[in-house]
């Protein structure tokens, strides 16, 4: 008897026919997500293994920042990054690209790890994104991801940060240097692939930019909270860097945001394990935000 359709392999039916001639040869295989936004799948490439991303929404916001993984791509091919990423087989330019398939598994599929990271991956996953932050290309295909004045200046607006919180992120903001240090922008455990081999390859680039120094050992600082060492070896790699001032404003970002995102969840087990495990290190990054403003 014939099954019927789900709404997800009807979703998936629907992507598949409006990529339809974009493909560049490529042969769209198990699809693995698929959503009004996008689709990731398996393919082949001329009996190459390969990713298959395709943009499905109109929205300018993801738009852009499709367009901008594309040219980061690009630009890998033409001035390798000094870590592995995928090959790029295939682009039309607007919306699909077609992607080296690399064997290997993903840090976590949990923004947060709920098991415990050994030391092993830890330390090749912050070597990784360590080594991206030496990527040198060409003028212009690397810029500013926000702009942290005005994301300060939002969040103050919003409540997230008191008038003694705002005054000592201003004096921060002067001792924390340019956003001139390539950067992963999001390196959640999912878009970290460990190889057969025990690498690690950085996916997905759309938030791929300039930053102050240190946003993703800051993002890693709070999202490895529960794997025991973590947090040190970060704090150790801050301080061989001496960034503190940067990677000190970096941490206030992303637990600000991490709080906001968590706070606006619906009521109920995750939310109340996320803030949990968030308040406290805000508690002490406040902490030590106010110690660094008052000694100023």
């Amino acid at each position: 008897m014939t099954q019927p359709m789900t709404n997800t392999s009807r979703e998936a039916t629907r992507a598949a026919e409006e990529l339809a001639g974009h493909l560049g040869g490529a042969v769209l295989g198990e699809v693995l997500r698929v959503s009004e936004k996008s689709l990731l799948a398996h393919g082949q490439y001329h009996g190459q293994p390969v990713v298959i991303k395709a943009l499905r929404t109109g929205e300018e916001f993801w738009r852009t920042k499709f367009d901008h993984e594309i040219r980061l791509y690009q630009a890998f091919t033409e001035h390798p990054p000094p870590v592995r990423v995928p090959e790029l087989i295939h682009t039309d330019g607007q919306r699909v690209l077609v992607i080296e398939h690399i064997p290997g598994r993903v840090v976590d599929n949990e923004r947060y790890p709920e098991q415990a990271l050994p030391a092993t991956v830890v330390n090749t996953v912050l070597d990784t994104l360590t080594a991206f932050t030496r990527w040198s290309p060409p003028a212009g295909v690397l810029t500013p991801v926000f702009d942290y004045p005005d994301r300060i200046a939002r969040y103050h607006r919003a409540g997230f940060f008191d008038d003694t919180d705002h005054a000592a992120l201003v004096d921060l903001l002067a001792d924390a240097g340019p956003v001139g240090q390539a950067t992963h922008g999001d390196p959640l455990p999912a878009n970290l692939l460990l190889t057969e081999h025990g690498g690690c390859v950085l996916l997905d680039f759309e938030f791929t930019g300039l930053f102050v120094p240190g946003f993703d050992l800051a993002m890693l600082h709070t999202l490895l909270a529960d794997t025991p060492g973590a947090q040190d070896r970060i704090e150790a790699l801050v301080d061989e860097a001496r960034i503190e001032a940067p990677f000190l404003l970096n941490r206030v970002m992303v637990l600000s945001r991490e709080l906001r995102l968590h706070t606006e969840l619906s009521d109920g087990e995750l939310r109340a394990r996320r803030l949990a495990l968030l308040r406290p290190q805000w508690d002490t990054v406040r902490r030590r935000l106010h110690t660094r403003h008052t000694r100023r």
